[in-house]
């Protein structure tokens, strides 16, 4: 296969830099721009330390969940392929159609305390807007595609050969499932989670909606450095965000760094 043109490929990476690499520097800046004293008190700034817990139960909560489903949702739509399963392959396909905003206004008729359900479930006692329950339901939904479409292709692309030999030797559907198909999409689930992750932590648009913003108490990560910039703290604002970049810059080095590890331990192993 020809190799693209050095012009092209100096294009492209100028194209990336631009979009990706002076953002990610500025934001690094100006967190950095008042020294390390400033930059350690911000980071035990009390409202932000309660956003960085609630942030971190939302995706110990909302990651597995979805996980769970897209792996689930992915092995019913391509193993089993029927009407209802196609039905279910576009549904998936609905949180990245609409507005993150327009989620949340759902949410809220749907589960407010004088919303379609919000009634019975306040009458059992039960509150889910404005609560950590309501912020990992919207969580859940904006990612909910993400996983699935990472897993689908693959297994699609692999065929069941290796699994219908199994379960002709005797292979019960449960070894079946951890020994040949999970480690066949092992890969395309590390992808679609590191999504997840970054959908989940990144999430404004129907957080904003469901949480109410109550600072300490319903504010995530992302909410806090909006409301920090609302109320002309930039630097503050500025450290929530380098925060924010290191998690997702830290969760793509390990899955990178571990895919090398594979393949280059797949070639020794040939050669």
């Amino acid at each position: 296969m020809k190799r693209p043109s050095l012009a092209l490929r100096c294009l492209v990476l100028l194209y990336v830099a631009a979009l990706l690499g002076v953002p990610l520097v500025f934001v690094f800046q100006q967190a950095f721009s008042h020294g390390w004293a400033a930059l350690w008190a911000a980071l035990h700034d009390h409202a932000m330390d309660e956003a960085i817990l609630l942030t971190a139960k939302v995706v110990v909560l909302a990651v597995p969940l979805n996980v769970f489903f897209g792996i689930g949702a992915s092995l019913w739509i391509v193993r089993h392929p029927s009407r209802i399963s196609h039905v279910l392959d576009v549904l998936i396909d609905i949180p990245l159609a609409i507005s993150p905003i327009v989620v949340g206004l759902i949410l809220e008729l749907a589960y407010a305390q004088n919303g379609w359900f919000g009634s019975t479930f306040s009458k059992l006692g039960w509150k889910v807007m404005f609560s950590l329950p309501g912020i990992v339901v919207a969580s859940i939904f904006v990612s909910l595609p993400l996983v699935s479409r990472q897993v689908i292709p693959l297994l699609r692309e692999i065929g069941d050969h290796q699994e219908q030999t199994a379960a002709t030797l005797g292979a019960k559907p449960t070894r079946i499932f951890f020994t040949i198909t999970l480690r066949s999409i092992a890969w395309a689930c590390a992808y679609g989670v590191t999504l997840t992750l970054a959908r989940v932590i990144g999430e404004y648009g129907a957080v904003l909606i469901v949480s109410g913003n109550i600072a300490m108490l319903t504010q995530t990560l992302t909410l806090n450095i909006g409301a920090n910039f609302e109320n002309f703290n930039g630097y503050q604002g500025f450290v929530g965000a380098l925060l924010l970049a290191l998690v997702s810059v830290l969760v793509l080095v390990v899955i990178g760094v571990a895919r090398h590890r594979l393949e280059r331990k797949r070639h020794d192993s040939f050669a």
